[in-house]
Order: C-alpha cells, then structure tokens, then sequence
C-alpha cells in the first residue's frame, strides 16, 4: 500500500473516531469537581474537537478564536458570533450532550433552525453523512462527510464502520466535507474555541472569497512521495454569520476556493 493511501485512511479514520465513554466521565467528573456548572460544556467542547476532528481545542478566557499550526496563529478570521439553534429531537446522555444522526443536510438546517450555508455542488448528493454534537445550551459542531462529490464514484456503504468507499476522479480525489463549529451561549463565547492542527499541516496563504470572507487554506504533507502520485488534503476555513466552517478534501487549490465562492 502507497503511503498517501494508507495516510488517507488514517486521517479517515481518525475524522470518525468517537470519544471512549470512559474518557468522556473522566473530563466530565473533572469539569464538575473543579468548575461551575456552567463550565462543563465548555470542557466537552474541547474534547470533542479533539476526537472528532482529528485537531486540538483548548478553552482560554480570550474574546478571541484563534486557529493554529502547530503553535503558530494564523491569520485572523472574522468573529464568531452567538447563534440561536433549536435543540434537536434527540435523547440527550447523563452529561446533557445530544450525538445525532440526519440523512441529509436539508433535514438537519431544517430541524435546527439556523442559517447554515450551503453549495449548490453538493445538490442531488444521497451519500451525506450527517451529525450534530451538541450541549444545546453551549455549543454545537456539525459535520457533514461527502458533502460535495465533485467526480468521485461507485459510492458503496459499508455498515459495520458507518462509512463509504469510493473511487478516485481525475479532479477530486476525494470528496469534500464540512465541519461547522456554533457557539451558542455567552459563557462559551467569554471562554472562547480555539483550534490547533497538528502533524503534517502547513499554512498555504489567506485570502478573501468572493462573498468578503476571510479565508484560511491549509494543506497536508506527505514525506518521500511523488506529487504525481498525491493529491494533499486541503483544508478552508473561514466564519460566516458567526459560525467557523471547515472544508476539506483531497482537491486541487483552486477547485477547493470555487468551493468556497460555492457556500452562500
């Protein structure tokens, strides 16, 4: 196996990764012993991101969400902002925290409420997978795998790792996801949502989009392997109405920034 391919399985596979139920009581027992209650979903924000995005996010009492590299901030975005955001229909566990699942991201915006943007790209697309991760009072992070498939194909879904296979195009060599990061109380807003990646990222430049957003681009790195062979991971962050997106996939860079002119 290459080691692009097998990179790209890893990054995968930690993008899907869930939190251990007994790592999750472990912060969360901490967060109740030594801060107010209301501090709690602030910690959980923490963790999540960093399981469920494959990056860190650490709370620090800034006005401030910055994004780094590394150690090194990027570029300034525009300002996260409160949302307001339906609490979704869902079970929430012992801690107050709602994991559910949609089949599509209209049915998501709908039940949510909230003005999320979108691309007409990903239109016609019936392999999205759809989630929200939420303490409805705090915060909430959405994500969206396969959110634009570009020309990928033979999508096939497999059941035991809740995922699709798919095959490689000439320009996407990936598809591409979303990740929306919502603050949603002013406790979490005071404390802030930092985020940090990690590894083999590096900062390729910042950019205003054609709507007037600040625009992040990163990419991956993959040591000793020919560019012909390897398409890098991009990566696009930017906020909009006071929420952080994040896309990524394994695109050329300007087919990633008509993504984002895309997202209105």
């Amino acid at each position: 196996m290459k080691e692009a391919e097998l990179k790209e399985i890893l990054d995968r596979e930690l993008e899907k990764v869930k939190m251990e139920d007994r790592l999750k009581d472990k912060i969360r027992k901490g967060a109740v012993e030594k801060k107010p209650l209301g501090l709690r979903a602030c910690i959980a924000v923490s963790a999540a991101v960093v399981v469920l995005g494959g990056t860190t996010a650490f709370a620090g009492y800034r006005m401030l969400n910055p994004v780094r590299i590394n150690g090194e901030v990027l570029p300034e975005l525009d300002s996260m902002e409160i949302v307001e955001m339906n609490e979704p229909e869902a079970m929430a566990d012992e801690n107050g925290l709602i994991d559910k699942d949609y089949k599509d991201y209209s049915r998501l915006k709908e039940e949510l409420g909230t003005e999320l943007l979108e691309s007409g790209l990903s239109r016609d697309n019936p392999y999205m997978l759809c989630s929200i991760y939420t303490d409805p009072d705090s915060f909430a992070i959405i994500t969206v795998d396969n959110y634009i498939l570009g020309d990928t194909a033979d999508y096939r879904y497999i059941e035991e790792e809740s995922r699709y296979t798919y095959e490689h195009g000439e320009v996407y060599d990936s598809p591409v996801s979303l990740k929306a990061d919502l603050i949603l109380s002013e406790l979490q807003m005071e404390i802030g949502w930092e985020t940090e990646y990690l590894g083999m990222s590096r900062f390729v430049e910042s950019y205003r989009s054609k709507q007037g957003y600040k625009v992040n681009l990163l990419e991956d790195m993959a040591e000793g392997v020919d560019p012909r062979e390897y398409v890098s991971k991009k990566t696009a962050i930017f906020v909009a109405g006071g929420i952080r997106y994040t896309l990524s996939g394994r695109v050329p860079l300007e087919v990633m920034k008509e993504i984002v002119d895309s997202m209105g």
